[in-house]
């Protein structure tokens, strides 16, 4: 489950680019820059965490899970929901 937000946040963060760069070549402003980093930071923070959450087998797996998917959450909440 953690990995399917992951990919969402992934497939957002690449729409979002694109946005930012249509409307930079149409001379306006888009969502802004600072959006656009902090969705790269965060979608970069949650696959490396997802990533480690599928290496290890352990009961750490599942924290590290669960820390991609608290990454996911607190950005979209912060950036569309608030």
């Amino acid at each position: 489950m953690a990995g399917a937000f992951v990919a969402g946040l992934l497939v957002l963060t690449v729409a979002l680019a694109g946005v930012q760069l249509w409307g930079f070549t149409k001379g306006g402003i888009g969502p802004g820059w600072v959006m656009l980093s902090a969705h790269v930071i965060a979608a970069v923070a949650a696959l490396l965490l997802q990533l480690a959450a599928d290496r290890v087998r352990r009961p750490v797996g599942g924290w590290y899970a669960l820390g991609a998917m608290a990454v996911v959450l607190a950005t979209l909440s912060y950036w569309w929901w608030s």
